[in-house]
Parts: C-alpha cells; structure tokens; sequence
C-alpha cells in the first residue's frame, strides 16, 4: 500500500509543535514557581509532562510508520486539541499561536485520518511500497 501524501509531513508537524510547546513551558520566563513554597509540586510536574512528551512522541512515530492504534491516538488527541480552542483567552501569544495551530491541526486530522485510503493504509498496518 502506498504512504498517503502528507502522512510525513503531518508527523513532522506534530513533532515541531510538541517541541514548541516544550520549549515555552521550559524555557519562557516563569522562574518565580521554583522559589515558590511548592517547587516541588513543579518538579513532579516537570517529570510527569516529559514523561508525556516521550510517550507523545512514540505515538508520532508509530503514526508515521502507520500503525492504526496510533492513528487512533491522534484522533483522540485531535479532539482534545479542539476542545482546548475553548481557553485560548487564558494563553499568553505564543500559548495562542501553539494552542490555535494544534486546533487547526485536529481539524484538519478529524477529516483525513477518516477518509477511506488513509484509513485504509492504517488498517494494514503501513506502508509496505514507498511514494515516489
């Protein structure tokens, strides 16, 4: 079965904004938490979102080689993305820009991973020819 367009390229999207996403919440200026009388609810959870940013990029590259039990997750996670659109007016710019990109995104994967050849491919488990 033949990799449908965009498969890559969307996986690569979601990476980039996972990183993006990463890099705001570690290092945009909000070092007032760690002298807070909580820090260590900061660290737990600093280890408990890289533990989901690990487990959000293993699901990206099972996407990528097409497993459906991934395409799944995104699904759900597109759904999600979507719903977060509804607090945009509690982010910060870059927080809207990365909220609203991910909400477009899941839009976008709603209707694609649902359409018959890309569910199809993901119901064979991936591609076995690769797209010229």
């Amino acid at each position: 079965m033949i990799r449908p367009k965009g498969l890559l390229l969307t996986a690569w999207i979601m990476v980039a904004l996972v990183a993006v996403g990463w890099l705001r919440m570690y290092y945009w200026p909000h070092h007032a938490q760690l002298t807070h009388p909580h820090a260590h609810l900061h660290v737990f959870t600093t280890i408990f979102l890289m533990v989901l940013n690990i487990i959000e990029f293993v699901c990206i590259f099972y996407y990528a080689r097409g497993r459906n039990w991934a395409r799944i997750a995104v699904l759900l996670t597109s759904v999600l993305s979507i719903l977060y659109l509804l607090r945009l007016n509690h982010e910060d710019a870059p927080g809207r820009v990365v909220s609203a990109a991910w909400g477009l995104l899941g839009v976008f994967f709603l209707y694609w991973l649902n359409t018959r050849s890309v569910r199809e491919f993901f119901k064979r488990g991936g591609a076995t020819i690769e797209q010229s």
